[in-house]
């Protein structure tokens, strides 16, 4: 991907796109006259609460430019907190607020619940944010598109770099990974990784999203002298 595409650049587009895609997104060219309603379903709240700041600006930016073919985009935002709330605003947004499409979330637990209604109601899911394998595997379906890369990609990626500076074979990974859906997915890839090019992890520990305290971890990894520490 071009490095100078902005995220903002990427959801103007995709919502250029639905707009223009007439027999696909049906609600947004008969079912509205004013502005083209957009919901977006994401965690607001905690650590990953800032990044909501994105789809605004984008939103803005889009608006103040003269919208999408001379309409406004209308965000619905809501709070997604968890998967069975997820799941219940998206079917909210969809039957009630009447969006056009859906955008947004970070944590893959909750796109796939999302990606679910999506697909029961045949609306447009557009993930900003999931990286889980699965999402574009066995749980993919015909309404559920992705801007943003999945696991694999990031570990293939970087794991080529690594073992052209011989820093997989034979050698010994101490991971740290974020304790939630995501992080357990990066896991179980990176470990794939690993066994499949001769490498193998001297440890791996889950870490709360809210530690602020590394020290014991720190110690552990000290103790256990990994070659490599891998940050998850």
């Amino acid at each position: 991907m071009n490095s100078s595409l902005s995220r903002r650049t990427l959801i103007k587009r995709a919502a250029g796109s639905a707009v223009l895609a007439g027999v696909g997104m049906p609600a947004i060219v008969s079912g509205q006259t004013d502005a083209i309603r957009i919901g977006h379903l994401t965690p607001l709240t905690g650590f990953l609460g800032p990044l909501v700041m994105g789809v605004k600006l984008a939103a803005d930016e889009i608006n103040d430019s003269g919208g999408v073919m001379g309409r406004k985009i209308e965000l619905v935002m809501e709070d997604s907190v968890n998967p069975q709330t997820a799941s219940a605003k998206a079917e909210r947004l969809i039957e009630r607020d009447k969006v056009a499409m859906i955008i947004g979330e970070i944590s893959s637990a909750s796109g796939l619940a999302i990606g679910q209604v999506a697909n029961r109601l045949k609306t447009v899911f557009i993930n900003t944010g999931c990286n889980s394998d699965a999402l574009r595997g066995a749980s993919c379906n015909p309404y559920m598109f992705h801007i943003e890369g999945a696991n694999s990609m990031y570990v293939i990626a970087v794991g080529q770099y690594l073992l052209r500076e011989n820093l997989v074979r034979g050698k010994k990974w101490y991971s740290l990974t974020a304790d939630y859906a995501f992080g357990h997915d990066l896991l179980r890839v990176a470990k794939k990784f690993m066994e499949s090019n001769g490498g193998q992890f001297a440890a791996d520990e889950l870490v709360p999203t809210d530690a602020t305290d590394f020290s014991p971890y720190l110690l552990k990894v000290r103790q256990a002298r990994p070659d490599l520490v891998v940050s998850n």
